[in-house]
């Protein structure tokens, strides 16, 4: 391939389409090191080549096409309340038709904390309280109506 006066080669060989791909589709999971390795860099320089890949001033165009995945992706990552309670509630009737009780049970909590049923209140201690203060102190916290 000819360059013609370009500082980067513009077109996209297979094993950096390979690293494209690994590195957008596995975000999170892999290292680009390890993007580059599967992608078919050798091993000993797989740090290197996967830095130069995501280097603007070296290779703009791969970095234009993986922001350019990644965007797209960001859709498909979000969460919102109702997948998210969607995504327990198949967890919780997998578990229930599986008789697994104890995972039904803690995806129901789980259900209810994302709704604001309940709401976790800790308290640290940093010197020595007297029982007496203490139960004040919880009292205060846990307030009846």
């Amino acid at each position: 391939m000819t360059n013609k006066g370009k500082k980067y080669l513009t077109k996209i060989t297979g094993k950096q389409q390979k690293f494209i791909d690994l590195y957008t589709s596995k975000y999170g999971l892999l290292s680009a090191r390890d993007c580059a390795i599967r992608a078919g860099y050798d091993r000993s320089s797989a740090h290197t080549r996967a830095n130069e890949l995501l280097d603007w001033r070296k290779n703009p165009h791969i970095v234009e096409e993986i922001s350019n995945r990644q965007i797209a992706n960001r859709e498909v990552w979000l969460i919102d309340k109702e997948k998210h309670l969607a995504n327990l509630t198949r967890i919780q009737n997998e578990a229930r038709s599986k008789g697994q009780y104890g995972v039904a049970g803690k995806m129901e909590e789980l259900k209810g904390k994302v709704q604001g049923f309940y709401i976790d209140r800790n308290m640290t201690l940093t010197k020595e309280v007297s029982e007496t203060d203490l139960n004040g102190r919880l009292k205060d916290m846990f307030q009846t109506k």
